[in-house]
């Protein structure tokens, strides 16, 4: 929005001030002045030949006609307004500054106030949280840096971890443990870094496996170490640690594929309800009641297995398709969605 508003401002002091620029515009009065005052000098010029001749009758007549007429043309003269400065013109100079002076205090205003929440217009509450953390980076950068005190550079990880930056997060919070070698959270967050580094990843491992002993009530050190635990194929413990984490946090869902993935590794029964939660709750509703999708509940095509199968593989009418369930995940979300509570 800051842009158009920049472009419109921007056209309209363009516009505003080409006349300006160009040469002076001539209005009713400019054409009359120019008028009278080429008479003015074709009346003198025949005055002065006039005088210049032998005096005769017809002359003297002509002398006075002449003369009149000077006087009659040197009389509107006097009355008419002035002339505008040469290149100058009148009406579109206060304009173009005016506007220029308006879009600069309406972009200063809107900087201070509503031009941050127009940037988010749009964005989910997890986007707007990132944009937000993002836009504090520099200053907590710099404090950190100034000060070096352990509440200032972790104040800097933890933006830059909202903001999505992980990279930067494990900088700011390397010089926390350097300081605080068994801060819990600054052990995750490094530990989750390292191990998207193949030769770094064992040494993450055992940052959150550090970190969840330091804090063991900590929903987000649980998630992590369960996701690490299964990036080295230990799917069981990682069960187990992701349920520990869902008795902590018990209306996330942000382990739900996890869970369901590990399941199905493990070849043990995989949870359909966790299942629908991840593919069709945020259309569905969470029981199934409807929302951007239809109500679900009581359908007639749950009675039908095949039908069922159908419609979560191929699709329907404004529903995408989802082949990616198949197997164990796919069973275990149609005998969910034929059980009691749905039909």
């Amino acid at each position: 929005m800051i842009y158009v508003l920049l472009v419109l401002g921007t056209l309209a002091f363009v516009l505003l001030l080409l006349p300006v620029l160009a040469p002076a515009r001539q209005d009713t009065g400019d054409t009359r002045r120019t008028e009278l005052e080429e008479e003015r000098e074709l009346l003198l010029a025949g005055l002065g030949e006039l005088g210049a001749g032998e005096p005769g009758a017809a002359d003297a007549g002509t002398l006075t006609r002449e003369k009149v007429r000077l006087a009659q043309v040197l009389h509107e003269l006097d009355h008419l307004p002035p002339a505008p400065a040469p290149g100058r013109a009148r009406p579109a100079l206060p304009w173009a500054v005016g506007t220029l002076l308006g879009v600069a205090a309406l972009l200063l205003v809107g900087s201070l106030t509503f031009f941050p929440s127009w940037r988010a217009v749009g964005l989910s509450p997890n986007e707007r949280t990132q944009l937000a953390s993002a836009a504090k980076l520099p200053e907590l950068e710099r404090a950190a840096t100034r000060s070096g005190a352990v509440t200032d550079y972790a104040a800097w990880g933890s933006a830059a971890w909202d903001a999505g930056q992980f990279q930067t997060a494990a900088k700011a919070y390397t010089q926390v443990l350097l300081k605080e070698r068994d801060n819990p959270e600054a052990l995750r967050r490094v530990g989750y870094f390292l191990l998207s580094d193949r030769n770094m990843a064992q040494d993450g491992l055992g940052f959150i496996a550090r970190s969840v002993q330091a804090d063991p009530q900590s929903p987000e050190g649980q998630l992590l170490y369960g996701y690490g635990l299964g990036l080295f194929g230990e799917y069981g413990r990682g069960l187990e640690v992701l349920g520990t984490y869902k008795k902590l946090a018990p209306t996330a869902t942000d382990a739900d594929e996890l869970i369901v993935e590990y399941q199905a590794k493990v070849g043990g029964a995989v949870d359909g309800r966790l299942v629908y939660a991840q593919n069709c709750a945020a259309c569905h509703g969470p029981a199934g009641q409807g929302g951007t999708g239809p109500k679900i509940v009581g359908s007639s095509t749950l009675r039908s297995e095949a039908a069922l199968r159908a419609i979560i593989l191929g699709g329907a009418a404004g529903m995408p398709a989802f082949p990616q369930l198949e197997g164990k995940q796919l069973d275990a979300l149609v005998k969910t969605l034929q059980g009691p509570q749905w039909r």
